[in-house]
């Protein structure tokens, strides 16, 4: 038996003999559709996040979030949820054999999910056995409370209801995760002379500033960007209605969380002396003023930034006056 199914409560079946037969036939039966229903609504759930894909991949960037709210009224939260089932489980699930609930679904092909915890529920899921939303997140800390432990001294973490102005969520111990493919291609990437990008020139994908800044001019909650964050030592972020960047917890040393609206003048400034030092690297998954990246990099921090708003991405990159590289990454 594998270390995730020790972990987990053991489903025991239901017992139908404490029924009457009536009663017993007919929750059965219901049982049976239910089930059957979840299989359809997997399978549509994997379908509409591969057209919701193939439409992404045909519209301008900006289009997309713009195209979402007009015909269904969602969020690009909500959109990724689907398009994050049909790019996870594509080659993992066959949805016509398995039973599970809608938010077990969404969970289990979330960014911020182990690769060990996905398979390992697939799997169970393809044994006939039931997938809930709850069991996956019971796993999925016991798999967090592993690799961290509390540190020497911590303040007492602070609720995100609370409304602090800021909040500061520092995992309990430091694991360095394995460095994604852009950082090992930098030696590559620069040992070429500069391309210099004109801003006009600037849309989505991947941009080299300085030889030492990758910006993501884009989603920051896709795989594109996740993917390839480097564990660092600090990232800031910006709350927002559809906040969906819980994986930064496990990239980063220290996170900080505040309202863009808290945002004051030298904030940025003082919460990178307070937490780094020079050359350590520093997430930002929004750009909150244009002079971000121009402040890390007179700090001597290393970035890995990105936005979805490419005008918000073109004023930083003006605001830095660091000289652009564009790179090709999917």
């Amino acid at each position: 038996m594998s270390k995730l199914k020790k972990q987990t409560e053991v489903v025991t079946g239901f017992d139908y003999e404490i029924l009457d037969s009536e009663q017993r036939l007919v929750i059965q039966q219901r049982t049976g559709e239910i089930k059957e229903r979840l299989r359809r609504s997997a399978q549509d759930i994997w379908e509409i996040g591969q057209k919701l894909a193939d439409v992404r991949s045909r519209l301008k960037h900006g289009q997309f979030e713009t195209w979402l709210k007009a015909e269904f009224g969602w969020s690009r939260r909500t959109a990724y949820n689907f398009i994050n089932v049909y790019e996870t489980l594509a080659e993992r699930a066959n949805f016509a054999q398995i039973d599970i609930a809608t938010s077990a679904l969404y969970l289990l092909a979330a960014p911020s999910t182990p690769q060990n915890v996905r398979e390992e529920f697939i799997q169970r899921a393809h044994e006939g056995q039931t997938i809930t939303h709850k069991s996956i997140r019971q796993v999925i800390e016991s798999e967090k409370s592993k690799s961290v432990s509390p540190p020497a001294s911590s303040e007492p973490q602070q609720s995100l209801t609370s409304k602090p102005e800021i909040v500061t969520i520092i995992p309990k111990q430091v694991v360095k995760a394995e460095t994604p493919a852009l950082e090992v291609n930098v030696a590559k990437a620069t040992s070429v002379s500069p391309v210099i990008v004109n801003l006009d020139e600037i849309h989505s994908g991947w941009f080299l500033l300085e030889k030492q800044h990758f910006l993501f001019c884009g989603d920051t909650a896709s795989p594109q960007f996740i993917e390839r964050i480097p564990f660092a030592t600090l990232a800031i972020a910006i709350t927002s209605d559809d906040w969906d960047h819980d994986w930064l917890v496990e990239r980063a040393k220290s996170v900080i969380i505040f309202p863009e609206s808290d945002l004051k003048e030298q904030l940025i400034e003082q919460l990178i002396k307070m937490f780094t030092v020079s050359g350590d690297i520093v997430i930002f998954p929004w750009l909150p003023s244009a002079d971000t990246i121009e402040i890390a990099h007179q700090l001597n921090r290393r970035v890995f930034a990105g936005d979805p708003s490419i005008e918000r991405c073109r004023q930083a990159i003006a605001q830095s006056r660091l000289t652009i590289d564009p790179l090709d990454y999917p």
